[in-house]
């Protein structure tokens, strides 16, 4: 299967960084204006609600923090919806929101609730009150804004928000763009192929999060990516490892702090890292009548119908190595593919390549990435 692989130095380069007083001079006018926008839109009122240059929708299952260059002079044109992933917020996109806009796009970045400056649900959940699911989130938060129809971009488990999203509400999506992420939820329960091929190359969860378990499993716990194979001490995999490439480690620390710092600025401070992960940012994600729930590759290949860009990460060993996403990707019918050189945050790694590829997946469709072709297995004599 030919592989089209993004090269990129991940650390810093000429685009990476805009200067921090510069952006934010750029950003803040931006985010300025959009609390001025026709939603009048108030902060969100919670004990943890961090002041922003943003604004804030209220809705039915949540109050929503939301960033909008659409509400500025520039950047008014189709929309490009940024879900972030369990680990981070609106923030992680700080470095795509701006370029999309450059490129003419009207550029959306949220943070779900239970995480950073929106709504904390998560005691209601805990004591069976309705919360609404995430998609429902999003189906609100797109009438709120007025849209109907848009881009989707989804990365790690925004990725999934964005995928259910999409099979029940395909007539609003125009493209979808699904970045380092296991996929659809639940669908190792549902189809032995990828429960057998996410035992092999991935550890699951509960054991690179060792404290949501009573009984964490021994380490040293041998894994095992494509062809290599490292021994890893389980309770030392930070969410640093988890999340972040060798390359963007080894070579921008500054990255790596900031990036830590939008995780922990994410958390609501009544709940640890691993419990707002697995309780807070993913669940409730789905409902008992969403069109994906069960999963199975049927359902992929006859409900999600859009054009559809798979982007992994060559160094995401741990969540969401290319092999696994290239599996499922493989049942979506119209679906195009393509690898950077990150980890689990290709659009915060290597933001100068992620923009590029989207942008030109959102403008031209699939140019430099190849189609994906189930391999045939191999008979042993």
């Amino acid at each position: 299967m030919k592989i089209a692989v993004k090269h990129g130095h991940p650390a810093r380069t000429s685009g990476r960084r805009v200067p921090k007083r510069l952006y934010g001079a750029l950003f803040g006018a931006a985010m300025l204006l959009a609390t001025a926008s026709a939603h009048a839109a108030r902060e969100c009122e919670h004990p943890h609600y961090v002041p922003a240059e943003g604004a804030c929708a209220r809705l039915s299952g949540a109050d929503l923090f939301y960033y909008d260059t659409g509400a500025s002079r520039r950047g008014r044109g189709e929309a490009v919806i940024f879900v972030h992933a369990a680990s981070g917020n609106a923030d992680a996109f700080k470095y795509n929101l701006q370029a999309f806009s450059a490129a003419g796009y009207r550029a959306i970045a949220y943070d779900r609730k239970n995480v950073g400056r929106s709504s904390n649900t998560l005691r209601d959940a805990e004591l069976g009150r309705p919360v609404g699911t995430t998609v429902q989130d999003l189906e609100e938060l797109t009438a709120y804004l007025g849209l109907d129809r848009f881009h989707l971009v989804g990365v790690a488990a925004g990725a999934q928000v964005a995928l259910q999203y999409a099979a029940k509400n395909p007539h609003k999506v125009s493209s979808m763009v699904l970045a380092a992420t296991l996929g659809p939820q639940g669908l190792a329960q549902q189809e032995p192929e990828m429960a057998a091929l996410q035992a092999h190359i991935a550890l699951p969860f509960e054991q690179l999060c060792p404290m949501t378990i009573a009984n964490p499993p021994p380490a040293p716990l041998r894994l095992i990516s494509g062809t290599s194979a490292a021994t890893v001490d389980l309770p030392a995999v930070t969410i640093e490892h988890r999340e972040l490439g060798t390359w963007f480690r080894a070579t921008d620390r500054d990255g790596v702090s900031e990036f830590l710092a939008i995780g922990d600025n994410a958390r609501h401070r009544t709940f640890d890292g691993c419990r707002l992960i697995n309780i807070g940012a993913n669940q409730p994600g789905m409902a008992s009548t969403d069109p994906l729930n069960p999963n199975t590759f049927a359902k992929l290949g006859s409900l999600i119908t859009m054009r559809t860009l798979l982007l992994a990460g060559t160094g995401d060993v741990y969540y969401s190595p290319p092999a696994h996403m290239q599996l499922w990707g493989s049942y979506i019918p119209d679906a195009a593919y393509v690898q950077l050189d990150t980890g689990h945050a290709p659009q915060f790694e290597n933001p100068e390549a992620f923009n590029t590829t989207v942008i030109r997946f959102l403008k031209h469709g699939p140019h430099g990435a190849s189609r994906i072709v189930r391999p045939s297995k191999h008979k042993r004599h």
